[in-house]
């Protein structure tokens, strides 16, 4: 299986530590150590942490050849990390923002799976290049992962992944900012949460919504039906990359399998063992 991510190449600074990342690299990253093959569209900088970039991502085995040098920084975000939980101050501009994407090369690619979000879409050169792929290519499934930033979010870039994906991932602690949108009713159970979404977008078939410690509940909307995913329990250090890695683990199985609710184990084991390091990619 092909997959193409476009998004944020990213270093997270911890301190005096400087760990390579951004949700759709980790995604990549986690896609080919389960068995896929994954290119990402992005940007870096003719800086140091640009060469160190293309480095690491072609040491994770993670196609390159859609990954521009550009006149802008490498990005960076600045992370602390406190009670487990991290909070995020993503720099810009950053490289990734100016992603011009080679749509003919995209095509020749052939990716069955197409990944986006929100932060790659807040400056207009990277938004243009979503929209275009999402415009001219043709894929199986389009996944998206809400992921929402503070300040790297806006109610066009939410809306471009809820009225294109088939695949959309949207945790508990994310969907009371996405509902000040009002794009969907709300509901006094998350049941009937999701219910509202997928009825409110009908490009959508499956939603999957985690809630951390709490597992996970996946609603299929092509037959009405939910599968709820316990959490593996494990020694938390850091919860940077979680979901990530979990979203890899669940589109790799699901495509090997198309069972929901294996695909959401194999999504649980990953990130168990993500968050039980430090960094976001094992």
């Amino acid at each position: 299986m092909k997959i193409l991510a476009i998004g944020e190449i990213i270093f997270d600074i911890f301190g005096d530590d400087a760990v390579i990342g951004g949700a759709p690299l980790n995604f990549c990253a986690h896609c080919v150590a389960c068995g896929a093959k994954a290119a990402l569209a992005s940007g870096v900088g003719a800086d140091e942490y640009g060469k160190k970039a293309l480095e690491a991502i072609n040491g994770f085995g993670v196609d390159t050849d859609f990954i521009g040098t550009n006149a802008f920084e490498t990005g960076k975000c600045i992370v602390t990390v406190e009670n487990s939980s991290p909070s995020y101050n993503v720099l810009r501009p950053a490289a990734y923002d100016a992603v011009d994407a080679d749509i003919e090369a995209i095509k020749e690619y052939g990716a069955e799976i197409f990944a986006f979000g929100t932060l790659i879409q807040r400056e207009e050169a990277s938004r243009n290049s979503v929209k275009k792929i999402l415009a001219e290519c043709d894929f199986k499934e389009i996944f998206c992962d809400i992921n929402l930033r503070k300040n790297c979010y806006d109610r066009e870039s939410c809306l471009l992944c809820l009225e294109n994906a088939t695949i959309l991932k949207l945790s508990s602690e994310e969907e009371p900012l996405l509902a000040e949108f009002s794009f969907y009713n709300k509901a006094e159970s998350e049941e009937c949460l999701l219910c509202n979404i997928a009825s409110r977008f009908e490009n959508l078939r499956l939603i999957i919504f985690t809630k951390g410690e709490n597992g996970s509940v996946i609603y299929n909307a092509d037959n009405g039906t939910f599968e709820y995913i316990d959490a593996i329990k494990s020694n938390v250090v850091s919860t940077v990359g979680a979901g990530d890695s979990y979203s890899a683990a669940f589109l790799c199985e699901y495509l090997r399998s198309g069972d929901i609710a294996k695909a959401g184990r194999a999504g649980a084991e990953r990130s168990s063992a993500v968050v039980s390091q430090k960094g976001a990619i094992i």
